[in-house]
């Protein structure tokens, strides 16, 4: 990624911005020597270094000072990756739940693009604390879809980041739902922040399936305890679980986790399959357990009437080879003693 033109100087007393600061940009995206257009954003909000916008994009405003616009040429490595872009995938756009799609002609891994981008103005991301209920639960949405887009384009570490900076926002504050009582209910609370806390278990559950992706096993599982200890039912959670700990070699609490998950949601097919996997791996378990209890103890799992194998043949070949030395002392004994008594 480089710059090729700066369109518009900014001003150069300003200071550039720096990471979670809050940029306002218009930019616009074509495929370069194609021209087709692939995004184009207008006065949009964004949080630096949040990958909220492509990563050669969010590189560049670290370089940009207020009211600056300048054209780009942005690497694959910068811009869609190895994965590309097909034509009706979602564009993961920030501020967009459902997300718009993409109608162009196929982006290849090769495929270099095109940018226009202008940095109005930016300011310091505020105390989360000190925002009302409704932003931050409008902050830490818009991180989880886009977290959720780069979890499905197999961005794992990338889905982690988005999930992790959602959950700075989402976190209680003084007043809020805090932990279960003992009786596993939750304190009274508004509805604004009973929501607060439904999206932040959603941010959880999510950010264990992007760690487990990523092979880190033990945050992943830290994440779904989070989950259950407000909702112990968490099917998905449950499901996650268990595939946690199976990755983890932790068979047997892995089988307890695919029941509950099996218990809260019955009918989901992927539940069920997961059970049955971990029913089928006990099962190896127990057998291979049985085998080697059984050499160990020295016993057979011959049933009777077969033939022995190759330890009982042995020992039996010595008590006989023993019985037949022992005859044949005894009848040079008795030999021995006659021609004694014969001399004399």
């Amino acid at each position: 990624m480089f710059c090729t033109q700066i369109i518009k100087p900014g001003n150069e007393d300003s200071f550039k911005p720096n990471r979670s600061d809050i940029c306002r940009i218009t930019y616009e995206v074509k495929i370069k020597d194609g021209g087709h257009i692939v995004e184009k954003r207008d006065q949009v909000k964004i949080y630096l270094g949040d990958n909220e916008v492509l990563q050669g994009l969010d590189l560049a405003l670290t370089l940009m000072h207020e009211g600056e616009e300048c054209l780009l040429q942005i690497s694959p490595r910068f811009a869609y990756g190895e994965t590309g872009l097909k034509t009706g995938e979602s564009l993961g756009l920030v501020g967009e739940i459902d997300g718009s799609k993409y109608e162009g002609p196929a982006i290849g891994p090769e495929t270099w693009l095109e940018a226009r981008l202008e940095l109005h103005d930016w300011k310091e991301e505020p105390e989360h604390e000190t925002l009302p209920i409704a932003e931050r639960m409008e902050i830490g949405t818009r991180r989880r879809a886009r977290g959720n887009w780069w979890y499905g384009r197999g961005e794992a570490q990338l889905a982690v980041q988005l999930y992790r900076r959602a959950l700075d926002v989402l976190d209680e504050s003084d007043g809020g739902i805090t932990d279960p009582t003992p009786s596993g209910e939750l304190t009274p609370a508004s509805d604004a922040l009973k929501a607060l806390l439904d999206e932040r278990i959603r941010v959880h559950n999510n950010m264990a399936a992007a760690q487990l992706k990523a092979g880190a096993y033990e945050a992943a599982l830290q994440a779904v305890t989070r989950v259950l200890q407000c909702q112990p039912n968490n099917a998905k959670a449950l499901y996650r679980k268990c595939r946690i700990l199976n990755a983890m070699g932790r068979n047997s609490e892995a089988l307890e986790a695919a029941r509950a998950a099996a218990a809260a949601a019955p009918e989901d097919p992927a539940t069920k399959k997961e059970l049955q996997r971990c029913e089928q791996k006990a099962n190896r378990d127990r057998s291979v357990e049985r085998r080697l209890a059984k050499r160990m103890l020295g016993t057979s799992d011959q049933p009777k009437g077969s033939s022995p194998d190759k330890k009982p043949s042995r020992t039996k070949m010595l008590v006989w080879g023993s019985f037949l030395l022992s005859l044949l002392v005894g009848v040079a004994s008795v030999i021995v003693y006659r021609y004694k008594i014969q001399s004399h």
